[in-house]
């Protein structure tokens, strides 16, 4: 059984990891071609933790009709609040914007947007703590590896916003928290719950995670990064592979 401190540690890994990105945003100058290949390396490692971690896991407790329920009712959520996020100017700091919003960057919307990415990870990495096929990890990396350049690529549009170093770092520190504590809560209640219940929240959190992927991280990436992209993306889900089976 996973111990508390560990969810703790895990927790806290994933909110600093937005942190993270907020110092360096604000005292280096990083290439958008670094922050592209890191993006594209996380999405490779979320894909197969998804893929051979929650999305098992979910079929094992609910069958198919948690797996599909859970899994489209994420994606449906997601894309919806992405949709909206869009609109009030919350998605306008990333370059790959689909269709424009009529407002300008909207800085707490930028914030609340990390908040729609950030949550079914968290609640992901949760669940994954909860099992004993070492997923957890792998889900740790990954969204450490995801909340980074989110953070990171906020910086310039938030400090034209008018946002003050101490503004930012306040916000992030924000969702820092809200992040961490998704993931304990996670770990503390879902296990309580029916194993239906629990398949169709792990596939939720999947179709959600899914729908963010193909919706922001891999477009972002591909616009920033070019064709080394791909590679990139397998080269992130063959590592998560062969680390799950050692």
């Amino acid at each position: 059984m996973i111990k508390i401190a560990t969810v703790l540690l895990y927790a806290s890994l994933t909110g600093f990891s937005l942190i993270l990105g907020v110092i360096i945003g604000t005292t280096l100058k990083i290439s958008q071609k670094i922050i592209a290949a890191i993006m594209a390396f996380g999405s490779g490692v979320l894909i197969c933790a998804l893929t051979f971690g929650l999305m098992e896991e979910a079929f094992k407790h609910g069958g198919f009709d948690a797996v599909i329920i859970g899994f489209l009712l994420g994606g449906l959520v997601f894309i919806s609040g992405d949709v909206l996020i869009h609109k009030i100017g919350g998605r306008n700091h990333k370059r790959n914007v689909h269709f424009q919003s009529t407002k300008k960057t909207n800085g707490q919307a930028i914030v609340l947007g990390s908040l729609l990415d950030g949550i079914p990870e968290s609640i992901a990495l949760g669940v994954a703590l909860l099992s004993k096929n070492g997923i957890g990890l792998l889900m740790l990396v990954a969204i450490f590896l995801s909340n980074l350049p989110e953070s990171l690529s906020s910086i310039d549009d938030l400090r034209r916003e008018g946002f003050s170093k101490k503004r930012i770092y306040l916000s992030w520190s924000i969702v820092s928290v809200l992040v961490a504590s998704s993931v304990v809560l996670s770990f503390l209640f879902l296990e309580k719950l029916d194993l239906n219940a629990l398949g169709i929240i792990e596939s939720f959190a999947s179709g959600a995670i899914l729908a963010m992927l193909a919706d922001s991280m891999m477009p972002e990436a591909y616009e920033e990064g070019g064709f080394l992209i791909g590679f990139l993306t397998m080269l992130g889900f063959l590592t998560a592979f062969v680390l799950s089976k050692i």
